[in-house]
């Protein structure tokens, strides 16, 4: 009789054991299914002023990781694409490994358009994205760089 209440409690226990196990909080530092799966941002880029881009204009938008403090942001994921003649708003969408964001961290989306390597627009405002509050979509406003 002893060793069947002894059975039952140590089935209990292992159950028990079990559902916790079930149930425990994973940190942020831990790989989850969800972890796992691609994380995309997605968006759109315009400007204020009522200017026209030339059609050979680069875009590029950039998710980084700028948690470092002092030390130039990583690059998480990058989009480039002429402008074509098209105007904004300009859609874009970053995919990244989602074993490369960590929830401790902090990631923006920046952008910024060039022809021929002369910068005409840029964000001046940081989008937060993923993690800390930021969501998955962030449509940027960038000011036009004068010279």
């Amino acid at each position: 009789m002893k060793i069947r209440h002894a059975a039952i409690a140590l089935a209990a226990f292992g159950s028990a054991m079990l559902l916790v196990a079930c149930t425990s909080t994973i940190g942020p530092s831990q790989s989850t299914p969800q972890t796992l799966q691609p994380v995309r941002v997605t968006g759109t880029i315009t400007w204020g002023e009522r200017m026209a881009v030339p059609p050979d204009a680069d875009v590029i938008v950039r998710l980084q990781d700028v948690s470092r403090m002092d030390a130039p942001a990583i690059v998480l994921a990058e989009q480039r694409f002429k402008t074509e003649g098209r105007q904004p708003p300009y859609p874009f969408e970053l995919t990244v490994d989602g074993s490369r964001i960590d929830a401790r961290m902090r990631y923006t989306v920046a952008a910024r358009v060039e022809r021929n390597g002369v910068l005409m627009f840029i964000n001046d405002t940081s989008y937060a994205v993923i993690t800390q509050g930021g969501g998955y979509t962030a449509n940027l406003l960038l000011v036009q760089v004068r010279r």
